[in-house]
């Protein structure tokens, strides 16, 4: 008898989670819609709108238009309920922001970690006043902030929380990062790849809202990817799933700074265009760059592109190849719905994103269908957002069932 009741209390929350989810994942949903769509009974759908309703989680939206005449309520999730932190950990500069549970930033900060910190005490002491401050800015109290959501530049050790060795950023290498923050903050960590948390802000607020698989390729220092499959975030049987930059296209070519020759982001990365742009350099002596040969910035690249030196635009264009090839095997071995691209060479040089687009387009398997391949639309602030989702899809699919258990 127990175990029925039991089961009983764990299918009506099952329900109550899918109704949520699809509300969140659509924005706003009506009765009819959700029994369409759930398979549940027009009166099981107002029961469980009713439950949700009292518990404060969803609010009636507005009225919709139904086309005959009559309008129906619709009901979002009530974006006050609870906030959630996201924080970007990127070479060049670290996001912060507070989120209401509809996606929206009410908060942000950013610093530049392109700068020498004087250790770890320094790197983590900055990230906490951060956060501290983007709490104090939202005015929100810290007892409605459900936790704290982080993407960092991989490897991670997903069990103990654990940066590894991340080979463009050594400043977290053996970091114990999501213990630090628990004990500096209060709040529960989830720590995850960058690129991870990228896909997951692009698949809840970007431009693949309407598609359940989507890879994220990020162009950035180093190449990466994130994978979304059925709505989930894919992270592989060891946390390495996504490591996009590390498959080797010339196996005679460059080393890596992971230690193997001819990986992509060995020649397409923004590491690989100032190596490389320095190296064609030594030969130049009348370029505008020839002084700076040896200490090269990404920004030098992209202004002397903006002046359409043909010297930087061929380097550029070249990495664009090289990545459109990868891309290709991408897609033909995964097939996603979508396909999006972000990150610093893809933002600031404009041709790079077609070149790939023709390139993979040119190269997959002929006769499939075209793949949406598409500019990323939250640009850097994709990650941030991410991270906070990754805390409010915990909230969404486990934590809620306290909730429940009030009602």
């Amino acid at each position: 008898m127990m175990a029925e009741q039991n089961n009983q209390v764990q299918l009506k929350n099952y329900n109550r989670r899918s109704v949520l989810n699809y509300i969140r994942k659509n924005g706003t949903a009506t009765k009819a819609g959700l029994a369409s769509v759930t398979g549940l009974t027009f009166m099981a759908i107002k029961k469980i709108l009713a439950e949700l309703e009292e518990l404060n989680l969803i609010r009636s939206d507005q009225m919709e238009s139904t086309g005959i005449g009559r309008k129906a309520v619709s009901y979002a999730i009530n974006e006050n309920y609870r906030y959630s932190i996201g924080i970007h950990i990127n070479k060049f500069v670290t996001g912060v922001v507070l989120m209401n549970l509809q996606g929206q930033v009410l908060a942000m900060e950013k610093y530049s970690t392109d700068k020498e910190f004087a250790g770890q005490n320094e790197f983590v002491d900055v990230l906490i006043q951060a956060v501290d401050r983007v709490i104090e800015n939202s005015g929100i109290s810290r007892e409605k902030i459900l936790g704290i959501g982080v993407g960092a530049p991989g490897p991670i050790d997903y069990e103990s929380g654990m940066m590894l060795t991340p080979p463009n950023m050594p400043i977290l290498n053996y970091l114990p990062l999501r213990e630090i923050l628990e004990e500096n903050t209060g709040f529960p960590v989830f720590l995850n790849k960058d690129t991870n948390v990228i896909a997951f802000g692009e698949y809840w607020c970007g431009e693949a809202k309407d598609c359940n698989t989507l890879v994220y390729v990020d162009a950035d220092m180093g190449i990466g990817s994130g994978l979304i499959i059925d709505g989930k975030l894919n992270i592989g049987a060891n946390g390495i799933a996504g490591e996009f930059g590390h498959i080797t296209l010339d196996i005679n070519g460059p080393l890596c700074n992971c230690g193997n020759k001819g990986c992509l982001e060995a020649v397409s990365s923004g590491i690989a265009v100032l190596k490389a742009l320095g190296r064609q350099l030594e030969q130049k002596e009348k370029h505008p760059l020839y002084q700076k040969r040896n200490e090269l910035l990404i920004e030098d690249v992209f202004e002397m592109a903006k002046k359409k030196d043909m010297l930087t635009m061929s380097i550029l264009n070249q990495s664009a190849y090289y990545l459109g090839v990868a891309v290709s095997s991408l897609i033909n071995i995964l097939d996603p719905e979508i396909v999006i691209m972000g990150g610093i060479l893809i933002q600031r040089y404009p041709m790079y994103f077609d070149i790939v687009k023709d390139v993979a387009d040119q190269r997959k398997v002929k006769g499939a269908k075209e793949n949406r391949m598409l500019v990323s639309s939250l640009k850097e602030s994709a990650g941030a957002i991410g991270a906070g989702e990754i805390v409010a899809d915990h909230f969404f699919n486990k934590r809620v069932n306290e909730v429940f258990m009030k009602n």
